[in-house]
């Protein structure tokens, strides 16, 4: 086909157009902008407050390009979309690497909030206000758990956006999500719906309640507000389900609910510290309610008891049917999950659970959930990996032969140590020659170790045992 019939058929097709075109517009425009008219006030309430961010990553950080948010510049565009420029490339030097995404302020006096996966480990942190006007932030406080930061900023007066009740937010609901899209359009909008609530076991997160939407969310909008027909926060946009990196109408967010509890504590204690139970829980089917009498699939069942755990001391068993906590329903594992991990540890709580048939009362106190991952010495993230304690629900999860040693949760690929065949999986057993079980031990046999040496580790694959070197800068 010959590019002038394109010419052609393009024009006839335009042609063809315009008496429909005017005629929409004789018609129609009053219907169009009543419709139109909530959109455009939200997205003018919101923008001024959304926020762009840019971090100049660490050598050997673990998160670059794993979100698909590491930064793509025009020169990269159509490389990262389409797989290839229609122009020209220039062989390029080894530059820094530098990631972006998006926030929005929460306080006039210069609180944001972000997603933590935006900052962490960050060499250099800059924030771009809508105006123009740039700050190096002061990181109060993260929370992996939720994928949530809290920044600061040292400013006063600004706009800022409210957080409003997520309960609330029902399916079917139009939202907006804003964001900082592909690190080339600051304070983008676009629109959707929710799509469902209560989104968890996407494995994103240690806590997870997401609100999914099929508002276009794509690498850059992590941490942009998704806002409500009010212009009112219901969600932080966080992550998409995608096979190309784009969006496919399927993102997600944190709610606003856990955005309020999370930034509330660190401005408060500058920490967090969250509840934990110390059991491995499982869905209730409907086969598994009508086999234990219960009249509906509900609640959660304990497939497994931790050792010296709060859960084990408090009573609970493995079989048992977790129905009601402080005489609130569970529905599922992981509104469980969530639950607790919002309560302080030391809390006392009764449970009601389903034991052999029938109801039994518990009392257990809270414990403080243990996490591995803020526990990783400055060491262990220099050799460009990270670990954590295998427990019997990191067991059960990734097929583990053992139940002892550290897992290894992530490894960044262009360090020393992928170049020397550690891999995300293997369970490390000992260092130079000493077994390891917790993180402390671990980062005190890395320690010991010589610089412009080498550590050995006893790794488990499977059922194999092997050893790797791994050079010690």
């Amino acid at each position: 086909m010959s590019h002038t019939f394109l010419r052609r058929l393009a024009c006839s097709l335009f042609i063809s157009c315009i008496p429909f075109a005017l005629m929409a517009t004789d018609t129609a425009p009053a219907t169009t902008h009543k419709f139109s008219q909530p959109f455009i006030d939200a997205a003018k309430k919101a923008q001024p407050s959304v926020v762009s961010i840019r971090v100049k990553l660490k050598k050997g950080n673990l998160r670059a390009g794993q979100r698909g948010e590491e930064e793509v510049g025009p020169e990269d565009f159509w490389e990262h979309f389409f797989g290839g420029s229609p122009f020209e490339q220039r062989p390029r030097q080894a530059q820094p690497r530098y990631a972006s995404g998006s926030g929005f302020i929460v306080s006039k006096d210069g609180y944001l909030l972000t997603n933590n996966h935006n900052v962490e480990d960050a060499e250099t942190i800059a924030v771009q206000l809508a105006d123009g006007k740039e700050y190096t932030p002061k990181v109060i406080g993260t929370d992996p758990s939720t994928d949530i930061a809290l920044l600061k900023i040292d400013a006063t007066d600004l706009p800022t956006l409210l957080l409003a009740d997520s309960s609330k937010v029902e399916v079917g609901e139009w939202v907006l999500a804003i964001g900082n899209q592909v690190g080339l359009f600051q304070g983008s909008v676009s629109a959707g719906i929710i799509s469902a609530k209560g989104r968890s076991d996407l494995e994103l997160v240690r806590i997870e309640s997401f609100l999914q939407t099929d508002a276009a969310i794509n690498p850059g909008n992590s941490g942009g507000p998704l806002v409500n027909l009010n212009g009112e926060v219901v969600g932080m946009n966080t992550a998409i389900a995608s096979m190309s990196g784009g969006s496919i109408g399927i993102g997600f967010a944190v709610p606003s609910d856990f955005l309020h509890s999370v930034m509330d504590e660190l401005i408060k204690h500058g920490k967090l510290t969250r509840g934990w139970l110390g059991v491995l829980l499982q869905r209730v089917d409907s086969d598994i309610a009508t086999a234990v009498g219960l009249e509906r699939p509900y609640g959660a069942l304990v497939s497994e008891v931790a050792p010296e755990s709060p859960a084990e001391k408090g009573g609970l068993q493995s079989g048992d049917i977790i129905l009601e906590v402080q005489d609130k329903t569970i529905e599922n594992a992981g509104a469980l999950r969530n639950l607790v991990a919002f309560m302080k540890p030391g809390e006392t709580v009764t449970m009601k659970v389903r034991r052999s048939g029938k109801e039994v009362s518990l009392s257990i106190t809270i414990g403080e959930m243990p996490d591995a991952r803020l526990q990783n010495s400055s060491m262990i993230r220099d050799l460009g990996f990270l670990v954590e304690p295998v427990t019997p629900e990191l067991a059960k999860k990734h097929n583990l032969e053992t139940k002892t040693g550290l897992l290894v949760a992530e490894v960044d690929p262009e360090s020393l140590s992928y170049q020397a065949g550690l891999r995300p999986g293997y369970v490390i057993l000992a260092v130079n020659g000493k077994s390891v079980a917790t993180i402390d031990e671990f980062s005190n046999a890395l320690t010991s170790a010589e610089k412009g040496g080498r550590v050995l580790l006893q790794v488990k694959i499977g059922t194999n045992i092997r050893f790797i070197a791994i050079s010690v800068e």
